[in-house]
């Protein structure tokens, strides 16, 4: 559903470049196997440019995306009104992803200043025909190497000219999916400043198994309070009264029974929520959305998703610290 965008705050970003060793220790010890995690690249010797395969985890292991909810953590039920709605957003509102290659034509996207970047132009491979999202967002995934650029309001021009009304980008390899406050970068166009890629259902990821992060979701605009907490830099609720703020951390106890009759697909999406929870990251206009990858699944997982979310996610809680 619609959301709503911070105001643009310009900041020159600067050069950031974070080697993580967490992946290849992950590995060694077993916790997952090298196609869910990130490539070890970047800085030093014998290393490969960093590049990203659609269906790996995105984001470094140490992102709290992909660190799962801490035994120790506590839960506070919430207190959903009679009648919420809840939902996943897939047809409209919600970024197709696409994986740039060499032969993509080089797109000058114009984009004024937003997310602490200055306004200019972003040359980005992007496939041909290429557009954004239904919807009045618009928005679009780019991955090109190891960078996830998110646009919102994408509209393509011709071959090699584009515009947006929004520009962020993240390094999708080596960063933690969540913008800064100083100097302020956002690294994706949702409220809170995230990569629109993190905690995106995506069916390259689903399909080979397990969802292992935590997932995204679009609070009803009329339960987002104001403010923003945790790893959020912005949030844009408006009611004093509702029941979370953007950057919260919701997830669903692990002693909680899985709902029995669920599709395969919600019984993934049932699972990565008593692992890894769901971070606040955007409102949506009447209903509580789970985002999934817009270019992808069909009609008929998608509706079977749709109406396990609709006993699925009544039973989220916020996570108390410690949450990560």
């Amino acid at each position: 559903m619609r959301s709503r965008r911070a105001p643009p705050v310009l900041h020159a970003p600067p050069v950031r470049a974070l080697a993580r060793l967490a992946i290849s220790l992950a590995i060694a010890m077993g916790c997952c196997s090298p196609a869910l995690a990130n490539n070890a690249c970047g800085a030093g010797s014998g290393r490969q440019p960093c590049t990203f395969t659609l269906g790996q985890r995105p984001f470094a292991a140490s992102s709290s995306w992909n660190r799962p909810i801490a035994p120790d953590a506590t839960f506070e039920k919430l207190a959903w009104p009679p009648g919420a709605l809840f939902g996943v957003a897939w047809d409209s509102y919600s970024p197709a992803i696409h994986v740039s290659s060499a032969s993509d034509p080089v797109v000058s996207v114009e984009h004024p200043a937003s997310w602490g970047r200055p306004a200019g132009v972003a040359s980005i491979r992007i496939p041909v025909g290429v557009d954004g999202a239904q919807g009045t967002d618009g928005e679009l995934l780019v991955i090109d190497g190891g960078t996830v650029h998110n646009l919102w309001q994408f509209k393509r021009l011709s071959a090699d000219r584009a515009t947006a009304r929004s520009y962020a980008a993240a390094d999708i390899v080596t960063g933690d999916g969540w913008g800064r406050t100083s100097p302020f970068l956002g690294a994706g166009i949702v409220a809170a400043g995230s990569s629109q890629l993190a905690g995106l259902l995506v069916q390259a990821e689903t399909d080979r198994g397990e969802i292992t992060h935590a997932l995204q979701i679009a609070i009803d605009a009329a339960l987002a309070r104001p403010g923003r907490i945790g790893e959020a830099i912005n949030g844009d609720g408006r009611n004093p009264e509702g029941l979370v703020q953007e950057g919260e951390r919701l997830a669903i106890p692990a002693t909680m029974p899985m709902p029995p009759g669920l599709s395969p697909l919600g019984q993934k999406v049932f699972r990565a929520y008593r692992t890894y929870g769901a971070f606040v990251i955007d409102v949506a206009g009447g209903i509580t959305n789970l985002r999934a990858q817009a270019n992808a699944y069909d009609e008929a997982t998608i509706t079977a998703l749709q109406q396990d979310l609709t006993r699925i996610s009544p039973l989220l809680q916020r996570v108390r610290r410690p949450a990560d």
